[in-house]
């Protein structure tokens, strides 16, 4: 069976399984804000709509000042892109012929997007993904060898949050050894920001950091993301990427959201209440759960062996997962769902509990 690499897509999911799709559908695969975009984005729609006659700043100002504002570094740190996706893309062919670390589960671009590169890829994969302790010896040991670790955290699938001391202790090893680190924190606007490492890149040279703005701002559609790094490693990057990659709606339409830190606030909160419901749910229903501080989370039946029909199940009542068929670890055995609205929630749950039945 052919089992998508992404979520969201879903009307192509039922045309490769040849399920009639049902006429409603509530994707719970992708993981954008279920509160969708900043309410001032839809305002000032008609002021956007006359940039797109202009081209683009090739440097996506001024949204990258304001960016290195925030983020209180300065300019030539920052890279805006084409969503994180483009980002990782070009990242990964710096280290073309180079070994790179991945820790299982993890977002499935990294080895995509590496392997295309001609990267040497050494898997090491976490035992725990509840908690996703990482084995940090073994990575250790791994990162005398090789020019590059990469980190998801929080981390995708499990919403797992990586302690900033442990981040820390790795960059420091990472200093001794000669290896690179890059922290992929495309959810971490979800969280309070402690366990961010953006400080530590203008200490640390070994240090680039990915932010995504889609998930928490509800602009999938947009794509926008940036690196935070080394001015020589931006500078190597930007001149492999195509002239003009970030649009000019897309540039003003970031600058708006990161105007509104009260949307942001507000998403955390209302996310945190529905993940603590949809959890304690999965729970009582003797589900295992991630300890996740992103806007979804993992889980796995109380019959694991049961996840693929269970996942077929749900398609058929409108209800799309997403699959853990291409996490390595989890061999398919798992179930990740996106925090959605109460109404997409509640359908989840009646799912679920007729299951049980």
């Amino acid at each position: 069976m052919q089992f998508p690499s992404h979520g969201a897509n879903y009307e192509q999911l039922y045309k490769n399984f040849n399920l009639e799709m049902p006429k409603t559908v509530y994707d719970l695969s992708e993981n954008v804000n279920f509160l969708g975009f900043p309410k001032q984005i839809e305002m000032l729609w008609q002021d956007l709509l006359a940039k797109i006659t202009s081209y683009p700043n090739a440097l996506a100002e001024p949204l990258r000042t304001m960016i290195a504002t925030k983020h209180n570094v300065t300019p030539e740190c920052i890279l805006v892109g084409n969503g994180g996706a483009e980002l990782l893309t070009f990242y990964a062919q710096v280290y073309k012929g180079k070994k790179v670390i991945l820790i299982h589960p993890t977002f499935s671009e990294y080895k995509m997007t590496l392997e295309a590169a001609g990267a040497e890829i050494v898997n090491i994969t976490v035992g725990d993904f509840v908690n996703y302790h990482l084995p940090l010896e073994e990575v250790k040991l791994h990162m005398k060898a090789a020019d590059c670790l990469y980190l998801c955290n929080p981390n995708n699938p499990t919403g797992a949050l990586i302690q900033r001391e442990t981040i820390i202790e790795l960059i420091k090893h990472g200093e001794k050894v000669g290896c690179s680190l890059l922290i992929d924190e495309a959810f971490m606007d979800w969280t309070d920001e402690e366990h961010s490492a953006i400080d530590l890149v203008s200490t640390h040279k070994n240090v680039t950091v990915v932010r995504s703005m889609t998930k928490m701002y509800g602009i999938a559609g947009i794509r926008l993301g940036y690196l935070i790094g080394q001015p020589h490693l931006v500078s190597t990057i930007r001149n492999r990427l195509p002239h003009w990659n970030v649009n000019n709606l897309a540039i003003s339409i970031g600058m708006e959201c990161l105007k509104d830190e009260e949307f942001r606030l507000r998403s955390i909160q209302e996310n945190l209440s529905k993940k603590n419901g949809i959890q304690n749910f999965l729970k009582s229903h003797h589900c295992t759960v991630t300890n996740s501080a992103a806007n979804f989370l993992c889980f796995q039946l109380q019959h694991p062996e049961e996840t693929e029909n269970f996942y077929f199940h749900c398609l058929k009542q409108g209800i799309v997962l997403r699959h853990t068929q291409n996490y390595e670890g989890m061999n398919g055995k798992w179930l990740r769902i996106g925090i959605k609205n109460d109404v997409a929630m509640d359908k989840f749950t009646e799912v679920l509990a007729g299951w049980h039945e």
